[in-house]
């Protein structure tokens, strides 16, 4: 059997006199924040938005983001690792996600906003020692730059090529451009095709990709990417990318995540001082021109949705550099408006050199 316990409470010293809660005043219910974005009907229209945009839904995303060097920004969890350490990393080959460039509140006082993860002025990868500033949109130029310059296509010495084409490879380049030397044999099933290129007077267009690579948009704003150099886009009252592609805060564009541009916030400075959407329409027809040109020379094919394919083909100098600055502007998807000075540059030199 037990004995008994007894246990005995010792009792410290009172503390000072605390405030009576009654006179204290009533805080803003701390939800009330969150809340002015984290509805469910709002993150449901930025989601659903969000996943039709090629940022996720893109073909890219697949076999690229499981290289190294092509993750940083072909894969949604390799983009964080290379904005926050710099590091390369191979991916798994997903889109990006809300947390691919956007980061965790800093705090959660006054002027709560959508915080874009804030990257230092941004490395050219084609031009060693130029960096580019888009404020907030340093996250969006990491990226949104070409990969290579002209001069990367240009050779040292005189070279020819040979490369087999067969199925419907044959019709696309029976006639293709060859140079002065070149020749075009049709053994059997096979075409044989032997590009001559002369260091001195021609180019080669290496592979069916070339060009700066997609989404070049920060080299449009500097006008450092084409066959030529321009002056780079006036940018004192276009503060960064999200100002313009992240406008429109309705819920039919997901809260500006379709990345769609409201083209009426440009007239609402502008006027009619300048007509955004003639000027765009402009410089379309004048790429649609040149396009006709370079696929007459078979330096290019356009398929039937519009898509741009380059051709391996070895060029006169002056006609390979149209090729190229026609690429620049092709790549950068905005019919100018990047850099409309610019996008007038490189397609006068190409229709000089067309004969256009």
């Amino acid at each position: 059997m037990f004995g008994m316990v007894t246990l005995i409470s010792c009792e410290g010293p009172e503390g000072p006199a605390g405030m009576d809660g009654a006179d204290g005043t009533d805080g803003v219910d701390g939800n009330v924040s969150c809340l002015s974005c984290h509805t469910q009907v709002k993150m449901d229209a930025i989601e659903d938005a969000f996943a039709e945009h090629k940022h996720v839904s893109g073909t890219s995303w697949s076999y690229a983001g499981t290289r190294e060097s092509c993750a940083p920004c072909h894969d949604g969890e390799a983009i964080v690792t290379f904005l926050n350490s710099g590091a390369l990393v191979a991916g798994y080959g997903v889109g990006l996600e809300c947390g691919s460039c956007h980061n965790d509140h800093a705090s959660l006082e006054d002027d709560i906003d959508a915080p874009v993860r804030m990257v230092a002025s941004v490395a050219s990868v084609a031009f060693e020692g130029v960096t580019y500033d888009h404020g907030t949109g340093n996250v969006c130029a990491t990226c949104h730059q070409a990969r290579r310059d002209a001069a990367s296509y240009y050779g040292a010495e005189d070279a020819t090529y040979t490369r087999k084409f067969t199925g419907d490879d044959i019709a696309a380049y029976e006639n293709a451009s060859v140079g002065p030397n070149g020749s075009i044999t049709l053994d059997g099933d096979t075409l044989i095709v032997v590009f001559d290129v002369p260091a001195a007077t021609h180019v080669y267009t290496s592979s069916t990709h070339a060009g700066p690579h997609h989404g070049p948009q920060a080299n449009m704003f500097a006008a450092d990417m084409g066959s030529v150099a321009g002056t780079p886009f006036e940018r004192d009252h276009h503060t960064d990318c999200a100002s313009c592609h992240l406008s429109d805060t309705t819920a039919a564009t997901g809260y500006g995540h379709s990345f769609e541009p409201d083209i009426a916030m440009c007239d609402a400075c502008h006027g009619d001082a300048l007509d955004i959407t003639a000027e765009m329409a402009a410089i379309e027809a004048r790429m649609d021109a040149v396009a006709e040109a370079l696929e007459a020379l078979h330096a290019i094919h356009v398929d039937e949705d519009g898509a741009v394919h380059p051709m391996y083909a070895s060029l006169p100098t002056a006609q390979w550099n149209a090729f190229w600055d026609y690429m620049c502007l092709w790549e950068d998807k905005s019919h100018g408006l990047h850099n409309f000075n610019y996008a007038k540059q490189l397609l006068t030199a190409a229709e000089n050199a067309l004969g256009l």
